[in-house]
């Protein structure tokens, strides 16, 4: 049964009396769980540098590499290494992952490009990453920085992103950069115009944007617009993914790694033990969430311990929201990719 009403609705899936279980009987394997959909509008460093390795996971399309500044582009395989000095460019509907070696991700949207600067651990403990974009859209979920000294920066045209253990999205296109941050602080950093090699702090806290245009006086932080469409998905196992329609990833894997690869989604425990996962600007699509079976549990899935179940969203013409039970996945992520992530196998 789905119910949707606004400006809230609630959409269940599954139709079994225990909602907190996936059980498979003779049949599809059937994922109870509530999705609740909310409408809103429209210089100095300790020690010695170690260079360190990151890598590539591709969620769709064509993406393209180039090691090195002065070689060519050519197509990235998943599993890549990249270090610094290469370049990672995607296309119309390509989608990548960046994992650094101390655990942060970035997220890379179509038509962006993006080049590691600086990827390295110190001898002290502390870590560096730095990357220069250019244009486009990247979604950074960053480890938490423990020593003094370490730093990571996304430079764009018009400014320099400079965090401390958070999590916000870039959008560059060469003139104007704008960072919006979900979680944390962002301080970004803006060169002042009327003073030459001097730069202005502008500190981006959560719930905040900042658009600065290049070679301007440095602008004020302001509100985040509120997304388009939200949708939260609460879930009793906490070993849970939900994939949306284009294939990325939020949730927690088999080896209890936290993924955050849609910009702007979060994960949260409620008081109760549940995890519940947030993804704003949902696109029409297929919702697919994932539970894996884990030890001491009561939950019955297939061979493999997976389960899944999914939804199909469609805006009507007078901005209604349609959610539909659906059979199956067309995720932009390949099979074997999900159960990298999920169904048990090494990655």
């Amino acid at each position: 049964m789905v119910k949707v009403r606004k400006p809230a609705g609630v959409v269940w899936m599954g139709g079994l009396a225990d909602s907190s279980r996936l059980r498979k009987v003779v049949g599809p394997v059937v994922l109870g769980f509530l999705l609740f959909m909310a409408f809103g509008a429209g210089g100095g460093f300790g020690g010695r540098a170690l260079a360190a390795a990151t890598t590539v996971t591709i969620i769709s399309g064509d993406i393209q590499v180039r090691h090195g500044a002065t070689a060519s582009f050519v197509s990235a395989t998943d599993g890549d290494v990249l270090v610094a000095g290469d370049t990672l460019r995607t296309g119309d509907e390509s989608r990548a992952v960046l994992t650094y070696f101390e655990g942060s991700t970035v997220s890379i949207e179509p038509n962006s490009e993006l080049t590691i600067e600086n990827a390295s651990a110190l001898t002290d403990g502390s870590t560096i990453v730095v990357m220069q974009q250019n244009f486009g859209r990247t979604w950074h979920v960053v480890t938490k920085l423990i020593t003094g000294n370490s730093k990571y920066e996304v430079k764009t045209p018009a400014s320099t992103a400079s965090v401390r253990g958070t999590a916000f999205q870039v959008d560059s296109d060469g003139e104007r950069t704008i960072v919006t941050t979900t979680e944390g602080t962002v301080v970004d950093r803006v060169a002042d115009p009327d003073h030459q090699g001097q730069t202005v702090d502008v500190p981006v806290p959560a719930g905040k944007t900042h658009e600065q245009k290049k070679n301007a006086r440095p602008a004020p932080a302001a509100t985040a617009p509120q997304p388009d469409r939200t949708v939260t998905v609460t879930l009793d196992d906490q070993s849970s993914l939900v994939i949306d329609a284009q294939g990325r990833a939020n949730g927690i894997d088999k080896n209890g790694k936290k993924h955050l690869e849609t910009p702007g989604a979060q994960l949260m425990k409620t008081n109760d033990g549940k995890l519940q996962i947030v993804i704003p600007n949902v696109s029409d699509g297929r919702l697919e969430a994932l539970v894996r079976k884990v030890d001491g549990g009561t939950v019955t899935a297939d061979k493999s311990g997976e389960g899944r179940a999914s939804v199909d969203l469609t805006r009507t013409i007078d901005g209604r929201t349609n959610v539909k039970q659906s059979n199956g996945s067309p995720s932009s992520k390949t099979q074997g990719a999900l159960e990298a992530l999920f169904g048990g196998k090494k990655p």
